[in-house]
């Protein structure tokens, strides 16, 4: 019998039989579908953690727009500052939507004309047209010097608001309105903010999701004045 060359037998060797072939197809898809599901687990996980802090960080932002604002708030009289007014209102469904009108030094975007330091602010809820979504805006006016009155730049600071309500704190006790002109010309000592916004939850519904902050406005002389405060002697 002739024997086969070294060479050639070595060569059928290292070759991989149909078996082999079969077998590490099969291990390459497993773990191809595995590394498949550990990516759509992730995938799913990440979207649902970010759904369920989206109302977090809408809040967040808002809220600090508030802080800056009213920590920044000035007294009627102070050179262009007009009326502090908080005023209780309700939106179409009936939930709470106050609305406040105040004068501060916060910073804002640069208006198309002119860009005083001290600021018209108004904050509110609205219902925009062809939306089911309910938004807090915030309204700033620069330019206060001019005869004709700007448009104010308006911006939506937070959408999907449940509801809005807004208490001012004289120095002994919280009221749900506030206006200078009958407070002695001051401010509140603070504003306390609840902020409800609506977001899905499980089987369709959706769920309400309630922030509380208290700003207290440095310029604020309400809680030692008798005349704003009944706490203080005179």
């Amino acid at each position: 019998m002739t024997r086969a060359p070294d060479n050639l037998r070595s060569n059928r060797r290292s070759g991989f039989t149909l078996l082999e072939l079969v077998i590490a197809l099969a291990m390459v898809t497993i773990i191809v579908a595995t590394l498949a599901s550990s990516l759509s687990l992730a995938y799913h996980a990440t979207q649902r953690t970010e759904a369920a802090i989206a109302p977090s960080r809408q809040a967040a932002i808002a809220l600090d727009y508030m802080s800056d604002d009213l920590q920044s708030a000035l007294p009627r009289g102070t050179e262009l500052a007009g009326n502090f007014e908080g005023t209780q209102a309700q939106d179409d469904r009936g939930h709470e939507a106050d609305d406040l009108i105040f004068y501060s030094t916060a910073e804002s975007p640069q208006h198309v004309d002119a860009n005083g330091e001290i600021k018209e602010i108004e904050i509110t809820v609205e219902h925009p047209l062809n939306s089911s979504d309910y938004v807090l805006v915030r309204r700033v006016t620069r330019n206060l010097l001019t005869d004709v009155q700007p448009a104010p730049d308006e911006e939506i600071i937070c959408r999907g608001v449940s509801s809005f309500t807004l208490q001012y704190f004289n120095g002994s006790s919280w009221n749900p309105t506030w206006d200078s002109t009958q407070e002695d010309n001051t401010i509140p000592a603070a504003v306390q903010v609840t902020l409800e916004l609506q977001e899905p939850a499980a089987g369709g519904k959706m769920r309400t999701i309630r922030y509380d902050r208290i700003f207290p406005l440095s310029c604020s002389t309400a809680a030692i004045d008798p005349a704003v405060n009944s706490g203080v002697t005179p």
